[in-house]
């Protein structure tokens, strides 16, 4: 028996022909032409849409946040209640052991922001940096209206607080940005970090330097720039010869 397609031989009976995959009539010659079997295609996998989820960045930010929220909450507690009986009279006149006032607690406040935009936001990617940003100038603004109201004077930190504020939050933002279309690749995140705080402590110096002398002595943050870089240099060589050796 040979096939009416492609002429080969094949055994009798055979309903398929195994080299063209036509389907042979019954009559073999009688019926309708034979018409090849079309096999089915593979369905196209569904396009992804939108940026890759980073959940395990996302727990590790959401678990550094709350370790950094409720110690500074208990501590704004802490401080307004006030310190015990026994250990004011130690302390006589002394503003911030008086029950009802928040002193101390209030700078802690601001490092902790300033730390969670520094480590943690780069690490949640936000998929709108413009309005995090907007977000996060909203937030600062209120609590330098906050620092203001308990100090009774705006002066100082409008001359030092608000413009290191600004340096943090568009440092923040531009890692943010680069972060969320992978600029910076997830690999280099630590060294982008380190790099950051070490342009923040330069741009702090440079700050204080123009504000109190006048000119430009740069010291202690070229220091850590150095330190800095020398870090990065060490922790990137270190990793790059890691992956050559994990090939």
């Amino acid at each position: 028996m040979f096939c009416q397609n492609c002429g080969s031989q094949i055994e009798n009976g055979t309903v398929i022909c195994p080299v063209c995959n036509t389907q042979l009539s019954a009559s073999m010659g009688n019926g309708p032409s034979p018409r090849p079997v079309q096999q089915p295609e593979p369905e196209a996998a569904p396009e992804k849409t939108g940026k890759p989820e980073n959940p395990k960045g996302k727990g590790y930010a959401a678990v550094v946040s709350a370790l950094m929220a409720f110690p500074t909450l208990i501590c704004l507690v802490a401080d307004y209640l006030g310190p015990p009986e026994w250990i004011r009279s130690f302390f006589p006149g002394r503003e911030w052991a008086e029950p009802g006032i928040i002193t101390w607690s209030a700078y802690l406040l601001g490092i902790v922001m300033c730390l969670w935009m520094m480590i943690v936001l780069p690490a949640i990617k936000p998929k709108r940096p413009a309005v995090t940003v907007g977000v996060c100038m909203a937030v600062l603004s209120l609590y330098l209206l906050f620092l203001a109201y308990i100090n009774h004077s705006a002066g100082w930190y409008v001359d030092y607080v608000l413009p290191v504020c600004l340096m943090l939050t568009v440092s923040s933002a531009i890692m943010s940005i680069l972060m969320a279309y992978k600029v910076i690749p997830p690999g280099h995140i630590a060294s982008a970090i380190i790099v950051q705080g070490a342009l923040l402590c330069l741009g702090i110096e440079i700050l204080f330097d123009m504000q109190k002398r006048g000119q430009l002595e740069l010291r202690w943050s070229i220091i850590l720039a150095v330190a800095a870089i020398s870090a990065v240099g060490i922790y990137e060589a270190v990793s790059y010869a890691v992956r050559i050796n994990k090939k």
